[in-house]
């Protein structure tokens, strides 16, 4: 049988003809780029066919576009390219999907949390078996629990009902009895036992967080992260849902994908405690709607379809083991309720996080990705609503977008009169790319420099050797190739800019419609919860006019506020019960049924710092 081999990662794969370049690297581990999971559109897939051992397959129409330019260089697209013969396939730089940095730190605008967990540790002592009157032993733990606690007849789950009688006769005193919610027993622990633990995730579209916790103390034992490994089908949850609808048992595969990294994650976080996995009796997950469908198993088809409903809203409780989660046998998952289609826990939890219900100051919170969750309001009214942004936040549909990896530019300046440019990038290597950030400060910099101008368009009259046109039309090089590790240009295009100018403008529009509907009243404080919203710089946001109210408001990064609204949920039962009041009382608006968000769409097209805006406009 033909095979081929990846190239550097030396891995050799057999082939039959039938799957192309892309499904094969999947299956060899190979981690290539593929923002729209192998649809033919954004042509992150390239590769290079070294050797080959037969006639290759000619290029497609459809293939030629995609690439561009690229094409006459050799490159091919692994989503179209099948092939029949063996084969040596290099993976250029840019095409290589990269460990990204992940966001785990807390916003520091978080609301206090009261230790109230929802497991809580009870000690007894249960008198010994007797000839003369035999009482049971799980009779006798009752007896007990009562008699020291008042706590009546809490049912046993059968896997506790296993250990009852080795935890009874254990050698030391007595036996610590972890009660849930006052009315069922999930643990037994010989003698006296104080701590107890718990594991809040945060489950996003591109990364998992999980955060180990005592939920006696409230200390953080561990914190591990992982990119969700959904993304080998596709970077954004429209693709996902796809995979499910056309691939017999594919929502199955894509649950089990995710349950098995946050099984590794719980290994992981557990291992660094000194503790066993199975010593957590408490798990809670924030994400969003798809996300949460996809864990649990529930069919996802109708979520992309109007008007977008979700299976349910309701916060849920599920044993870990019917999720396959390896923590305690008898332990319980917490899932938080859900707004609408595309508002999921986490804004829910970010809410809580951020205490924005609690407060008096018109504040809007926005938590940038895929889509773009926005809320707006006070404690006394709050409106939300998700904006489809997009892949260009994260480098996708960009020339040279990525994601937030090593050597991937995320800030960077350029000289208002020699338009020489400095960069920084991650890990401080050699440029590979741009991620989110670093693409909304090079379009920043490139309109104070007055390469951009207020319509989007290039300035064509600048002297400079970085302004030239390329095969997509104008582009400016941030980056020569004898920079950069890709040994390539990095250049931001036209089409990139379109491609942002879009994403900002569905932002921009949805957080102004939800502003209007308080007849008027001002933003005064701006949250960016997330990676994107804790690394971009506020400045940088303001000048592409990527939110309202950059003139008067106050703008945050709140850091992983959905991660620690999932903490909070698991330290405080109270905060589940105030998420399910927040879920009802916040107002939802569909941004696709109203006229007035594409008039708005269309006007935050625009650049309003821009050098020659006033004069056009």
């Amino acid at each position: 049988m033909p095979r081929i081999t990846f190239s550097p990662f030396e891995k050799t794969i057999d082939i039959d003809g039938s799957r192309n370049i892309l499904q094969l690297a999947r299956e060899a581990g190979i981690p290539l780029q593929s923002t729209c999971g192998g649809k033919k559109i954004c042509g992150k897939c390239k590769v290079v066919i070294k050797k080959t051992d037969g006639p290759l397959p000619p290029s497609s129409a459809r293939e030629q576009k995609v690439l561009g330019g690229y094409s006459e260089k050799g490159y091919r697209l692994a989503c179209e390219t099948v092939l029949s013969h063996g084969a040596v396939i290099r993976i250029p730089e840019e095409s290589r999907l990269k460990p990204q940095v992940i966001l785990t730190s807390d916003t520091e605008h978080s609301y206090p949390v009261r230790l109230r967990p929802n497991v809580s540790p009870h000690y007894v002592e249960v008198s010994p078996p007797v000839l003369d009157s035999v009482i049971a032993d799980r009779q006798r733990l009752l007896i007990a629990l009562e008699k020291t606690y008042g706590i009546r007849r809490p049912a046993l789950d059968p896997f506790v009902l296993r250990k009852l009688p080795h935890t009874l006769r254990s050698d030391r005193e007595g036996v610590t009895v972890a009660i849930r919610s006052k009315d069922e027993i999930i643990d037994l622990y010989p003698g006296r036992r104080d701590s107890l633990f718990g594991v809040a995730f945060d489950v996003g579209t591109t990364t998992v967080v999980a955060f180990l916790m005592d939920l006696i103390t409230g200390d953080r034992l561990s914190v591990k992260s992982a990119m969700n490994p959904q993304i080998a089908i596709g970077d954004d949850v429209i693709t996902r849902i796809a995979f499910c609808r056309e691939n017999t048992g594919g929502l199955e595969k894509l649950r089990i994908s995710i349950v098995e990294c946050l099984n590794a994650l719980i290994a992981e976080a557990a291992a660094e405690a000194g503790i066993d996995p199975d010593e957590i009796v408490e798990a809670t997950v924030v994400g969003n709607t798809a996300m949460h469908h996809l864990f649990v198993g529930l069919d996802p088809h109708y979520l992309p379809m109007a008007p977008y409903p979700p299976v349910l809203q309701e916060s849920q409780d599920y044993k870990a083991r019917d999720l396959g989660l390896n923590i305690g046998a008898s332990a319980y998952v917490h899932l938080l309720p859900l707004k609408a289609g595309f508002v999921g826990s986490d804004i829910i939890a970010c809410i809580l996080a951020t205490g924005l219900h609690r407060s008096k100051i018109p504040t809007l919170l926005i938590d940038l990705g895929t889509n773009g969750e926005i809320v707006f309001g006070n404690k006394n009214r709050m409106l939300c609503c998700s904006t489809a942004a997009g892949p260009a936040f994260e480098g996708g549909h960009i020339r040279w977008g990525m994601r937030a990896s090593s050597g991937a530019i995320e800030r960077l300046k350029i000289d208002q009169e020699m338009l020489d440019v400095r960069w920084e990038t991650i890990y401080d290597q050699r440029p590979s790319g741009l991620c989110g950030s670093g693409i909304i400060s090079a379009i920043a910099e490139m309109i104070r420099a007055g390469i951009i101008l207020g319509r989007g368009n290039f300035d064509k009259g600048l002297q400079t050797p970085r302004l030239r046109d390329g095969e997509d039309g104008p582009e400016f090089v941030l980056v020569w190739a004898s920079e950069a590790a890709t040994k390539q240009d990095i250049v931001i295009t036209q089409k990139d800019v379109a491609a942002m100018q879009m994403a900002k403008a569905a932002v921009n529009a949805g957080a102004t419609l939800l502003m209007e509907q308080f007849e008027g009243e001002e933003v005064e404080r701006i949250l960016l919860a997330g990676a994107f919203g804790n690394y971009v710089d506020p400045e940088d946001a303001c000048t592409i006019d990527l939110f309202p109210g950059c003139l008067t408001a106050k703008v945050v990064g709140v850091g992983n506020a959905a991660g620690h609204g999932s903490c909070l949920a698991l330290l405080d039962k109270n905060k589940r019960k105030e998420a399910e009041r927040l879920a009802q009382k916040i107002e939802y608006r569909e941004l696709a049924a109203t006229t007035r968000f594409k008039e708005l769409f269309v006007s935050s097209m625009f650049f309003t710092s821009a050098r020659d805006f006033e004069d056009v406009f």
